[in-house]
């Protein structure tokens, strides 16, 4: 088998998905990298900051500018936590949670148009394929 341009393809499909993601992003006002904020709080109600960073393996430095800037416009609220009362728990607000299903949403349509742009077998052998690459990445 002859190796192919694989990754000059991957990178193309990743473009044309920032690229749908952005877009999107822009008519719902969150910015595509603040996606997993949104859908790990709606998974995790009242998680920590400290949580939020080390499920999404971000800076808490970043987070913390990220988690205020949704504070401000009223998607997300902190809370005095419960458990530590120098720590906040995280919660979406109604607005938040209306944003989160429009993102999922979102993802949806797209994982349908991979699902539809190949056959039923293409579609299992790429997500075996994708799953095998992922698995094997770091040796």
């Amino acid at each position: 088998m002859e190796i192919q341009e694989t990754g000059r393809k991957i990178s193309h499909l990743n473009n044309m998905f920032i690229h749908e993601y952005t877009t999107f992003g822009k008519k719902i006002h969150i910015n595509v990298v603040d996606y997993n904020v949104f859908l790990t709080i709606q998974e995790n109600p009242g998680c920590s900051q400290l949580f939020l960073a080390n499920k999404r393996n971000v800076q808490r430095s970043l987070l913390t500018r990220t988690i205020k800037k949704y504070v401000e416009v009223g998607l997300i609220e902190r809370r005095s936590s419960q458990y530590n009362k120098s720590a906040y728990a995280l919660f979406l607000t109604e607005s938040g949670e209306k944003v989160t299903q429009k993102i999922r949403h979102k993802i949806f349509k797209i994982n349908e148009k991979i699902y539809n742009s190949c056959s039923p077998d293409q579609y299992r052998q790429l997500n075996e394929a994708l799953d095998a690459i992922i698995r094997n990445w770091n040796g």
